[in-house]
């Protein structure tokens, strides 16, 4: 992380924002000595990216930063950023200002470090004594180096046909920073276990692998997106939560359990397959420590990585996940200095225990606020959830709301709790917006037939749920989770809300 602003201002220099100057004295942005107008805060925003030159800075600490307030709309920061996105595309036609201001999926934002210069002297803006000659020597060096890179490329291209993609947090030169990488579609299905001496490890590692691959950037868990993945507990089945109905993604990944020679060792065999197809795309034998589980699930990530051509992002995996799923609810809700991970887990936990009271909930969503102030995107949802739970709706509604601000999960069943929440508020018009929504985004892992069948009158009036009656027919989520029954009343509450059926024509 680079702070240029700090830099700058002990520097008593500008900055050079690609062919803008930002001078923080004056806290004036220019081009060519002329003065470009910004409000106030795109001035604060840019100061922002300006502390944190690189470096991904979430959403919500951007909010909190600016607007010195955590419940600011999405709509809001993103308006700011397509703004300073436009002043740099205006000083810079040819440039792509997304490469400039760069989105970091599920990380935030940040300004491209390879962009950002710090100016010293006046002289570093004045033009050569002799242009023209000046200018033709570079054109004929830049020439000459074209024409050896192009014959460097050729050759290697030559050896490998794969180019892998660059780090935008590595990249050291700007045309490292145009290359785009694209977000990899992923499913967890299916956990086989082929001997019992690694049953008990089972929940273990579908928490630690899904945990890993939900976090990293650039691989989008599509069992997100799943309503069932809210659902659902961690425990040992064969199924990973949301596996089952999403109908669209890139690949699905099976895992293989089975014994080791040693005692204290498992092999693991992970399968991926093309979700269209079911071709067996790549396969990978490990072998896991039972001492050192999210250790050895690590390599299995960064293969999957490594597989994909995806930048890799060094973390350091201090988790002990079997260590702590296999506590006693109160040593976890308990637990000194919880990571994000145990957070998400303990929260899944507590919204599907139907014994857990109000108030023990609530302090644990106090405790957890203070300690993850900017929490990741999954984690605001839980929160949500749980605040939805116990009644607190203004709190919930806020929070799922914050949960969805870079769109990286689109889960039907998060805005069918908005649309409870608007009628509990007697919302009617936020009411049918979050219901139409929660139909839109249920046709990603239901038939659209089903759900184009719900939109008639008639089922509108008599089952306003039935298009969710069908994801749930074969897990029967319906009888065994606690959050179902939070949707008790909500057709009857609906239905004045609702298109009326159609009366029938008397014979």
């Amino acid at each position: 992380m680079a702070d240029m602003l700090a830099q700058a201002k002990a520097r008593q220099c500008t900055i050079a924002i690609d062919e803008l100057v930002y001078d923080p004295a004056s806290r004036q942005l220019s081009k060519n000595a002329q003065e470009i107008e910004l409000e106030p805060r795109s001035i604060e925003l840019l100061e922002v990216f300006l502390q944190q030159t690189g470096t991904p800075i979430a959403a919500e600490d951007i909010i909190s930063r600016v607007w010195q307030s955590n419940y600011i709309s999405k709509n809001v920061l993103t308006n700011r950023i397509s703004t300073l996105r436009a002043i740099f595309k205006e000083s810079s036609p040819e440039l792509d200002a997304t490469k400039l201001l760069v989105t970091y999926p599920k990380k935030g934002y940040y300004l491209n470090a390879t962009r950002v210069t710090l100016i010293d002297t006046a002289a570093d803006l004045i033009a050569p004594s002799k242009p023209v000659q000046s200018k033709r020597m570079i054109h004929l060096v830049y020439m000459s180096l074209l024409m050896i890179a192009g014959f460097f490329i050729y050759q290697q291209s030559q050896k490998s046909p794969i180019i892998a993609p660059v780090n935008p947090l590595t990249a050291t030169t700007r045309q490292d920073a145009h290359i785009t990488i694209a977000v990899v579609e992923l499913v967890l299905n299916r956990i086989h276990v082929t001997n019992s001496a690694a049953s008990p490890y089972v929940t273990a590692i579908k928490t630690a692998l899904l945990s890993q691959l939900v976090a990293y950037p650039y691989i989008n868990v599509l069992n997100q997106d799943d309503p069932t993945y809210f659902l659902s507990p961690l425990i040992d089945s064969e199924y990973w939560p949301g596996d089952g109905n999403t109908l669209f993604s890139d690949y699905k990944l099976n895992l293989r359990l089975d014994k080791a020679p040693t005692s204290d060792q498992l092999t693991a065999r992970v399968e991926l397959v093309y979700h269209s197809s079911e071709k067996q795309t790549y396969r990978g034998e490990y072998i896991l420590s039972t001492g050192s589980l999210d250790q050895d699930i690590q390599k299995i990530t960064d293969d999957l990585i490594d597989y994909f051509k995806l930048p890799v992002i060094a973390s350091a995996n201090t988790e002990q996940t079997h260590t702590f799923i296999n506590q006693t609810l109160a040593q976890q809700l308990d637990a000194d200095n919880p990571s994000m991970f145990q957070a998400n887990y303990l929260a899944r936990r507590l919204l599907l225990d139907p014994e857990l009271k109000s108030d023990q909930i609530q302090t644990w969503l106090n405790r957890i606020d203070k300690l993850f102030p900017f929490p990741s995107e999954e984690t605001e949802i839980w929160l949500g959830l749980l605040d939805f739970r116990i009644g607190n709706h203004k709190r919930a509604r806020e929070r799922l709301l914050k949960g969805h601000f870079n769109n990286q999960i689109d889960n039907a069943f998060i805005y069918l709790v908005l649309s409870n929440i608007a009628l509990k508020d007697d919302k009617p018009e936020l009411f049918r917006y979050y219901y139409l929504k929660s139909l839109v985004s249920l046709s990603l892992v239901v038939p659209s037939k089903t759900v184009f069948e719900q939109l008639s009158r008639e089922k509108l009036t008599s089952q306003c749920l039935g298009a969710w009656g069908v994801l749930f027919q074969d897990k029967a989520l319906t009888a065994d989770i606690h959050s179902w029954a939070m949707f008790a009343n909500y057709c009857e509450t609906a239905a004045p809300y609702l298109p009326k059926a159609s009366a029938k024509r008397s014979q």
